[in-house]
């Protein structure tokens, strides 16, 4: 575990900031509060979103 941890709205708030809207109810759903940021990490990748995928996602460069 790392020692970065984001509350799970946080998180929620960007995947819908990334137009993810499935995925940021998924998120509200199932990640405790707080979540630490390398277990947000494997959630998303669980579900096929990388952090590479969601910097493009917000229009952040490659």
């Amino acid at each position: 575990m790392s020692d970065l941890q984001l509350s799970r709205q946080e998180v929620v708030a960007v995947l819908r900031k990334a137009g993810l809207h499935e995925l940021a109810d998924e998120a509200a759903r199932t990640l405790p509060d707080p979540v630490d940021l390398s277990d947000a990490a494997a959630w998303g990748a669980r579900h096929g979103l990388s952090r590479d995928d969601l910097v493009n996602r917000m229009g952040g460069s490659p």
